[in-house]
């Protein structure tokens, strides 16, 4: 896919700015992590771990290096990408108080509001929740105040939007740190009535399995235990894969070979490559949208 000059443009400056903005308190140690993923052996479950500890507040959280190379990973040609599908949908949501929230928590680095075509500063990352939430529900993956499981959960971003839009209980389900962290989150922008850790969960009934990037920058045995545990009695389902940069280093399944495995799974899962939820940087990645939906309950 071929970049507008605009993009170009937009990203080259983000990168140099974004650079001079990014907080740097945290080594690539990745002693509190895993190896069965790529973010584990990051310094990115050690800055989890002194969030949820109270070791740090959530002050310029999503500014810390650790963070931004696994969370703040946008640039503003997604950022804008991301306004026009918010735009077409539901453009209010924009200046809705719980989504600004949700921005402002941890102090983000932001584009400016007439750069994105949105009425305030934004995160690209910020939008990007956004829009996968709205997505999630206009396409009938996720009911009203149903079950969302997300495997991968960030700082809380996306249980937060799925929480503003569709009022909807996200298990959380990452490493330790991870989850505490984004429970934290939740806690803050006043939204933890919508969270739970995998472990303190109970699934029954219908339920969502929802994943960015993290399913796929697992090891194959890892991805079987999901499979098993989580999306085999899943009703639908969502991954954006990036398999294409990190499954052969990880040790994971390459786009194909996931699908054929959920498939062999009872999972009637779909592989789309033009989805208009994909923006300018997954494309030029590589990144694959794959979905499914059952007829009846699992």
């Amino acid at each position: 896919m071929k970049r507008l000059l605009i993009d170009r443009l937009h990203d080259r400056i983000w990168k140099e700015a974004s650079g001079w903005m990014t907080v740097e308190s945290l080594s690539n140690t990745g002693g509190t992590g895993s190896r069965g993923s790529v973010s584990g052996t990051m310094a990115w479950p050690a800055a989890c771990s002194a969030l949820a500890n109270q070791e740090r507040d959530s002050r310029n959280f999503r500014r810390e290096r650790a963070v931004r190379e696994v969370v703040e990973t946008l640039g503003p040609s997604d950022g804008r990408h991301h306004a026009r599908c918010i735009s077409k949908s539901a453009p209010e949501l924009l200046e809705d108080p719980h989504v600004r929230a949700v921005d402002a928590w941890g102090d983000p680095i932001r584009w400016p509001r007439f750069l994105l075509g949105t009425p305030t500063p934004f995160s690209p990352t910020t939008l990007r929740y956004l829009s996968h939430a709205l997505w999630l529900r206009e396409k009938g993956f996720i009911e009203p105040r149903g079950t969302v499981v997300e495997i991968g959960v960030g700082f809380g971003g996306l249980a937060a939007m799925n929480a503003i839009v569709s009022e909807t209980r996200t298990v959380l389900v990452d490493l330790p740190a991870v989850t505490q962290a984004a429970l934290r989150t939740m806690e803050e922008i006043g939204l933890a009535e919508f969270t739970i850790s995998a472990g303190e969960s109970d699934l029954r009934g219908e339920y969502c399995v929802v994943s960015n990037y993290a399913f796929t920058e697992l090891t194959t045995d890892l991805q079987d235990h999901y499979i098993d545990r989580y999306l085999r009695r899943s009703s639908s389902g969502m991954i954006v894969s990036n398999a294409n940069i990190f499954s052969r280093s990880i040790g994971g399944r390459n786009d194909e070979a996931l699908v054929s495995a959920l498939r062999a799974a009872g999972i009637p899962a779909q592989l789309d490559r033009q989805n208009s939820l994909l923006g300018p940087s997954d494309h030029l990645a590589g990144v694959a949208l794959i979905t499914w939906k059952k007829t009846a309950s699992p």
